[in-house]
C-alpha cells in the first residue's frame, strides 16, 4: 500500500514538529481515517520531503513528529513558463493541474483580446489589452489565484515532484509580454503561422544555458486564438511563432502538447 503524500507549508514545520490544518487535516481525518500512529509522507514544495509520524489528529488539526528527512529532485532541467490565454475557469483548472505534472516551473495566466470570461468583451476592442472588468475586484481575483494554488498543491502531491510552481496573479497581455523579456527563448504557437514544429528543436538547440536551467516562455493562445494585432506584438518583442500541425487543437490541447514539446527537448520527458 503507498504511502499517503501531503503538501505542508514550510512556515508549520517547528523542529522535529510539524502541523497541517484546514482541508488537508479534514480529508486526512475524516476520509483517509488517518490517525495517531499512521506514517505520512510531507513535501514542503522547495524539494524537502519528510517522513512524518501522526502523533494527535483531530479534523481541524494534525500533529506529526518528523522521523527523517530528504531532498527529493524530480524536477525537470529546463525552466519552462507557459503563458496561457484566459479560458473559461475550469479548463484553466485543469491545464495547470497536468502542466504541474509535466514539470513547469511557472504558470502566467493572461488576458488576451479573445479570452472568453470577459463579460465586456463586446465593448472592447480587440487592441484592448485591458484586464476585464470582472478581473479588476482583486479579492476575487485572489480567490482564483489561491484556488489555483491549491491545485498545484494537489499536482504535486500526486505526481511526485519537489518544487511548487510559481502561479502568476491573471495580468493583461501587455504585462505578460514585459514579463518575458528575461527569458532566453521565447515561443508562441499559433494556428496561422507558417513554421512547422519540427523548426523548434534546431532553433531552442542554440539557446545558451542561464545558471543552470534554460529559461522557455511558451505563450498559447485563448479558445479563439491570437489575434494578427497580438501576434505582430509579441513577434517584435522576441517572440517566435511556430505551429503545432495541420489540425487545429483546443486551447487546453495545445498548451499540454507545447509543454511537452519543449520539455522532450529540453527536460526529462
Amino acid at each position: 500500500m503507498s504511502i499517503h503524500r501531503f503538501y505542508i507549508n514550510p512556515d508549520d514545520i517547528d523542529g522535529n514538529i510539524a502541523t497541517i490544518t484546514g482541508q488537508d487535516a479534514k480529508h486526512l481525518v475524516n476520509v483517509l481515517r488517518l490517525g495517531s500512529g499512521n506514517s505520512v509522507e510531507l513535501a514542503d514544495g522547495h524539494g524537502n520531503h519528510y517522513m512524518a509520524e501522526i502523533e494527535a489528529a483531530t479534523s481541524k488539526q494534525v500533529i506529526f513528529k518528523i522521523i527523517s528527512k530528504r531532498f527529493l529532485d524530480a524536477e525537470s532541467p529546463a525552466h519552462i513558463t507557459i503563458a496561457q490565454g484566459m479560458l473559461k475557469d475550469k479548463k484553466m483548472d485543469v491545464i495547470l493541474r497536468h502542466l504541474t505534472e509535466l514539470g513547469i516551473k511557472e504558470w502566467i495566466p493572461f488576458f488576451a483580446s479573445r479570452s472568453v470570461p470577459c463579460p465586456d468583451a463586446i465593448q472592447r476592442k480587440e487592441a484592448d489589452f485591458a484586464i476585464p472588468k470582472s478581473y479588476s475586484n482583486r479579492k476575487t481575483t485572489d480567490v482564483r489565484v489561491e484556488r489555483w494554488e491549491r491545485i498545484a498543491r494537489e499536482s504535486i502531491k500526486q505526481c511526485g515532484r519537489s518544487l511548487l510552481p510559481i502561479v502568476h496573479q491573471p495580468m493583461s497581455y501587455d504585462k505578460m509580454i514585459n514579463e518575458a523579456e528575461c527569458y532566453d527563448e521565447k515561443i508562441a504557437f499559433w494556428e496561422k503561422s507558417t513554421i512547422p514544429v519540427d523548426a523548434i528543436r534546431e532553433r531552442l538547440s542554440n539557446i545558451p544555458s542561464v545558471g543552470e536551467q534554460r529559461k522557455i516562455i511558451v505563450m498559447v493562445g485563448p479558445e479563439g486564438g491570437f489575434s494578427e494585432q497580438e501576434i505582430s506584438i509579441a513577434l517584435k518583442n522576441g517572440f517566435q511563432s511556430f505551429s503545432l500541425g495541420k489540425r487545429i487543437l483546443r486551447a487546453e490541447t495545445a498548451s499540454i502538447a507545447a509543454c511537452t514539446l519543449v520539455q522532450n527537448i529540453f527536460g526529462d520527458i
